[in-house]
């Protein structure tokens, strides 16, 4: 299976620190292909979503995801890299932005024991929450979002930035 490891400089967006990515489980390390990661750095710009969903897209098509989970793991990172340049750090439409920083992606594949695979993707900047702007009429909708198209969603909030896991449902192996 092919890996994707943006190479430092591979992208006028990309930065090489990717030190935030949290570590694995136990569980999900012990059944990690060593073949199947995705690390990605992004700047916090308003191009950070449409960059992550393209590299993404390659990264699962090379895995040969199926099309259905694999639209629904694009739309959910796109949702959280969204939130992290939004919220994290600030960046909006129009807005001169002062401060910004990375946005990690970081994904990879795990094996179950019953052969099917799961993508575990994780989110990271190092932001601080900043209140949605003052047009709400279509906002408070991406945590829900990104739940509906993952199997389980965790977001881990602190003053140092914010980390979202997204693991996926359970695919078959390739055919």
């Amino acid at each position: 299976m092919p890996s994707m490891v943006d190479p430092p400089g591979a992208s006028d967006h990309a930065l090489e620190d990717t030190s935030r990515v949290p570590p694995l489980s136990d569980r999900d390390r012990s059944r990690a292909h060593t073949d199947a990661e995705l690390r990605m750095t992004l700047s916090a710009e308003l191009a950070a979503p449409s960059l992550a969903r393209e590299r993404l897209s390659r990264w699962l098509a090379g895995h040969r995801w199926p099309a259905g989970q694999r639209d629904d793991l694009i739309l959910a990172v796109s949702e959280a890299v969204s939130n992290s340049v939004e919220h994290g750090y600030g960046v909006d439409h129009g807005a001169v932005v002062e401060r910004g920083g990375p946005v990690e992606v970081h994904g990879i594949v795990v094996a179950e024991p019953d052969g099917r695979r799961r993508a575990v993707l994780t989110v990271v900047d190092r932001g601080s929450w900043l209140p949605p702007s003052a047009f709400r009429g279509n906002r408070r909708h991406g945590l829900p979002l990104m739940e509906a198209c993952v199997e389980t969603l965790t977001v881990d909030g602190t003053d140092g930035g914010t980390t979202v896991v997204l693991r996926s449902r359970a695919v078959p192996p390739p055919a």
